[in-house]
Formats: structure tokens, C-alpha cells, sequence
């Protein structure tokens, strides 16, 4: 009597055939995480060029800044295929072997938030598909990802500045601090150990006044720890 072949984990059937599994596929994740990345890095951006250009932020100033900084990212990001962040998790975005564009680029920043969420729960991005989007891995070994990523640097340099940004206080920030707060006035007379709020606001009171701004020279006037590190 003739036996029926075994088909143990080792063989051929589709439930374990890994060459099955699609570039697209293998690489979602990869795609996901740096897409998640790129769209926390936008809102970064977004919220430092607001302090940057020292405006109010308001229900409408602070989400029309990131969506600005993400339109850019994407655009960016359409005409290359790589963003920092992409380039960190390995890959690239590809439409038939090419870079996306600056068209599909802008599509994406409309559509790539709704396929984070989708991407979730289908374990597929139906509108990446829908534009015809893929990712595909970056050259393999150290060296190309380094130099990838060297290229990358401006985005970096983009973000610290952003961070730097919200974390250094604002004009109107400084002046209420220093002139209107008790622990302001505190910092401005040397009588409490020194924080960081303290410190960044002098650093910035200084600046201002040495640049002739005249509303902060009055402030430095009245702030003795200031006027000492302005000088004569």
C-alpha cells in the first residue's frame, strides 16, 4: 500500500511558506513605526516654528503650524522616499520601483494618518495600496544605512531645534516670568538657587537687550542678575 506524504512544518503548504509573504507585507511595520515617528516629529516642528516666530498659540495657529511642518515632511518625503525616520527603521517608500513624488507625497500626508489606524486593524494600508505606495528595505549593511542616514541629518538638526525651542522660553514668556512672578523676581535678584526657568530666561533677557529691544531693556534695568551679565 502506497502512503500519503507527510506534510510536517518543514513542507511546502501555504500556512508556513514564508516566500509568500510580500515585500509590502514584511515591511508594514517598519513603514508604521517611522510614519508614527515622522507624524510626532511634524507636530514637534510645527509647535517650535510657532514659539520660533513668537506667536500666541491658539486653536487654530498651533494645528495649522503642524500641519504645515507634516505637509512639508510628506512632500519631502514623496520626492525621495526617505525621511529620517524611514532610513532609521530600514526602509523606503516606493511607487513601481521609483520614488513616490511630490503628488503622491502631498496625497499621503492626507491619507497616512487614517492607515495608521486601518494598518491596526486590517494588518494592511488600503491607501498606500489605493496610491500605489510600498516599502521596500534600504541597501543592507552598516555603511549604506550610516550614509543614509547622514543624508538624513538636516531632519535631525530640524528636530533638535524644535525641542530646543519648547523647552527655551519665548519673549512674552521671559517677561512674564521675570517681571511678574515672585520666583522671577527671586531669579532676578540672586536670592534662590537657580533653575532652569531661571537660567533660560536670563540667557534670553540678555540676548534681547544686547540686540536693543527696548521693552527688555527696561525689564534688565530692574533685574540686577541680568544687568550684571549685560555689562557696561
Amino acid at each position: 500500500m502506497l502512503r500519503a506524504p507527510k506534510r510536517g512544518w518543514m513542507s511546502n503548504g501555504s500556512l508556513f511558506a514564508t516566500d509568500q509573504v510580500t515585500t509590502q507585507a514584511r515591511y508594514q511595520w517598519h513603514l508604521w513605526v517611522a510614519d508614527v515617528l515622522d507624524l510626532g516629529t511634524s507636530v514637534l516642528v510645527g509647535w517650535g516654528a510657532l514659539r520660533a516666530l513668537e506667536q500666541d498659540r491658539t486653536p487654530l495657529s498651533m494645528p495649522l503650524a503642524m500641519a504645515l511642518a507634516w505637509l512639508t515632511a510628506s512632500a519631502v518625503g514623496g520626492v525621495t522616499g526617505r525621511t529620517f525616520w524611514r532610513q532609521v527603521a530600514g526602509v523606503k517608500l516606493v511607487h513601481a520601483e521609483r520614488t513616490p513624488g511630490l503628488l503622491r507625497g502631498l496625497a499621503r500626508a492626507f491619507t497616512t494618518p487614517l492607515d495608521l489606524l486601518l494598518n491596526g486593524v486590517l494588518m494592511r494600508r488600503p491607501l498606500d495600496t489605493l496610491l500605489g505606495l510600498h516599502a521596500e528595505p534600504v541597501v543592507p549593511g552598516a555603511g549604506p544605512r550610516l550614509k543614509g542616514v547622514a543624508l538624513q541629518l538636516p531632519w535631525l538638526a530640524v528636530l533638535a531645534g524644535a525641542v530646543w525651542l519648547l523647552v527655551t522660553p519665548t519673549k512674552a514668556e521671559m517677561l512674564q516670568y521675570l517681571g511678574r512672578t515672585l520666583t522671577g523676581w527671586h531669579c532676578c535678584h540672586g536670592t534662590r538657587e537657580v533653575t532652569w526657568q531661571c537660567r533660560t530666561s536670563l540667557d534670553r533677557a540678555v540676548r534681547n537687550a544686547r540686540s536693543g529691544d527696548a521693552e527688555v531693556k527696561t525689564l534688565v534695568a530692574d533685574c540686577p542678575v541680568a544687568g550684571a551679565r549685560l555689562g557696561p
